[in-house]
């Protein structure tokens, strides 16, 4: 079975697998509550992940005390940046291409359902809470990505 942190480094593993591109080179990808570099001085486009997890709901019970299935709802919010003088098209391009990975994906710890493409805007405007460089200088789009995975306890 899988634990919070077996999905979120499947979500990990399969974003950096596969990271997405703009203009041809490889966008750089930042995490939830890791520090990384100071924004570029001159805009480029980078995906800022959040990994979310819902409390989780008895689905079966079985094999004695501590064997009950527990199904444990999560989203993934990959918030997607680009200069502002792109235009949002491009952040929603790129938001396309995170949520594109998670559709209708599945393996043996995650089963993700919908993936869904939300035109946010400014940065300054919907700043994640985690991300500690200003984003005023950038478009956004997020992908957001509703997936479950279970755990025995």
């Amino acid at each position: 079975m899988t634990t919070a942190t077996g999905a979120y480094n499947v979500i990990r593993t399969r974003l950096e697998a596969n990271v997405p591109t703009s203009n041809g080179s490889p966008v750089g990808l930042r995490w939830q509550g890791e520090t990384g570099d100071p924004l570029p001085n001159i805009p480029a486009p980078f995906v800022y992940v959040e990994f979310i997890t819902d409390p989780g709901m008895l689905v079966g019970f079985g094999g004695g005390r501590g064997g009950n299935l527990y199904r444990n709802p999560a989203r993934i919010d990959a918030f997607c940046f680009v200069p502002r003088d792109w235009g949002l098209t491009y952040a929603t391009d790129l938001a396309e291409a995170v949520a594109t990975l998670f559709r209708s994906y599945r393996d043996t710890s995650i089963s993700c359902f919908q993936a869904s493409v939300i035109p946010l805007g400014a940065g300054a405007s919907i700043k994640p809470p985690g991300l500690d460089s200003e984003v005023d200088n950038y478009y956004a789009a997020v992908a957001e990505c509703e997936l479950h995975f279970d755990s025995v306890g």
